[in-house]
């Protein structure tokens, strides 16, 4: 899922005055050459006041009421990064009302009023931002991950497939409504995208292709599913498995939604998919090492050796890939991965009461190089190890920083923010020397 980034612009116009003009004219000019410098220094607030005077005693001159919108648009992005979100949406709104054509200012507001989940305020402006830009397909796949951001699916399925019947050729287009087709559970649509991006993209989509060949073996898995749903979850499992089996294992979900939720101050509000595969099948669909008890992807997907397993067995699995779906959902799909994997080894095992190893030291480069150590790991011991070390660092973290911090690290990780600067922003200093370990 693809985020969208706060954008600064330049204010860079100087008012040309003409021989025999009025001096209101020479006034506005100097207010004007006032704002720029002032922007120049950062006085973004003095800036937007000398800008305001230059377009009140020259109301006919573009480049002050496009230096005005643009220092307001930049404004807002400094109050959006300190979460003064009601100024930031205020200098925006202002901005687009002196520039409604700059799509930037415009994607500064949607991406805002995302944070702050006011649902109406980014239906209507994605919608004039769509009107403004329609077959634009940069900006509006921007309005579409704003979407899926506010956790709006079925907008974010409309617009792509709106899109996709205007700009036909376009393969970005049909991969990336492929792909949200796929986690909606939408199989049939999302094989014929995801096979039409493959065949418009003319050079080697690998990602396309694994994804394509996955669906396409999920799909005969599929065929002998049925479906089952609670208040925060919809789970598709094999037809041995009973009703009774499955509302045993939606209980487990429901527990941990309200569990995990409460640390970390997040609860979806659109139902999380759950895909319950026979072991085999579960291996035959995804290309993963044996040892592996589940995997996200936007969706949970947790293996079971058969119908005749206690839905308790898979409580520990349950929690841990649940907590990649919290986590992926507030830092937007950018959380450094050992640190995505150490929350949810602390959800799986409920082991923060069990404290940090007392003579326990984070080795930075294997967190650094998580993903590359996990690949090329030979045996479970050294998975293990590389695990436990993720696993370790995490609890050191929460037990010096605490739940509420690490909540708004993520949120700020979501926005944008490195690990390091999202500690710094929240703490004030780098949580346990970890600069490294954010790349």
């Amino acid at each position: 899922m693809k985020r969208t980034a706060l954008f600064l612009l330049l204010l860079l116009f100087g008012l040309q005055i003409a021989p025999g003009q009025a001096s209101n004219v020479d006034d506005a000019w100097l207010f004007n050459r006032q704002g720029l410098f002032k922007a120049s220094q950062g006085d973004h607030a003095g800036a937007i006041k000398d800008f305001e005077k230059a377009c009140r005693l020259n109301p006919f001159d573009d480049n002050a009421l496009t230096n005005l919108a643009c220092a307001r648009n930049n404004l807002g992005v400094i109050l959006a990064n300190q979460k003064n979100y009601a100024e930031a949406i205020r200098h925006f709104n202002a901005a687009k009302a002196q520039k409604p054509e700059d799509i930037s200012i415009r994607l500064n507001l949607l991406s805002t009023l995302v944070t702050v989940k006011d649902a109406a305020a980014i239906e209507r402006e994605a919608a004039e931002i769509i009107r403004l830009r329609p077959n634009d397909v940069d900006t509006v796949l921007k309005v579409a991950a704003a979407y899926q951001n506010s956790e709006n699916g079925l907008a974010a399925q409309t617009t792509l497939e709106a899109l996709a019947d205007r700009v036909v050729d376009d393969s970005r287009v049909h991969e990336t409504l492929g792909r949200l087709l796929y986690r909606n559970g939408d199989l049939s649509e999302a094989e014929y995208h995801l096979n039409r991006a493959c065949n418009l993209d003319r050079t080697e989509n690998q990602k396309a292709k694994s994804l394509l060949e996955q669906l396409r073996r999920e799909n005969q898995v599929n065929q002998h599913s049925r479906n089952y749903s609670s208040i925060h979850f919809a789970l598709t499992c094999h037809e041995s498995f009973s009703e009774e089996w499955a509302e045993g294992l939606l209980e487990l979900l429901e527990e941990a939604y309200e569990q995990i939720g409460e640390k970390l101050n997040f609860y979806p509000s659109q139902r999380s998919q759950v895909l319950v595969f026979q072991t085999e099948d579960f291996h035959n669909v995804h290309d993963l090492p044996e040892w592996a008890g589940g995997v996200y992807d936007g969706k949970i997907r947790l293996p079971v050796p058969g119908s005749s397993v206690n839905p308790g067995f898979l409580r520990n699995a349950i929690r841990h890939e649940y907590t990649h779906h919290v986590v992926f959902l507030l830092a937007r799909g950018n959380c450094p991965i050992w640190l995505n994997e150490g929350l949810a080894q602390i959800f799986e095992f409920d082991s923060e009461t069990d404290g940090v190893a007392e003579d326990f030291k984070p080795e930075i480069e294997m967190l650094q190089n998580f993903a590359n150590a996990i690949r090329s790991a030979q045996n479970r011991s050294q998975v293990a190890a590389i695990y436990g070390n993720a696993h370790q660092t995490t609890l050191k973290m929460i037990a010096e920083a605490g739940w509420a911090s690490m909540a708004e690290i993520l949120e700020k990780i979501g926005k944008g923010f490195s690990f390091e600067q999202a500690g710094r922003e929240i703490l004030g200093y780098a949580p346990i020397n970890l600069q490294a370990a954010s790349k």
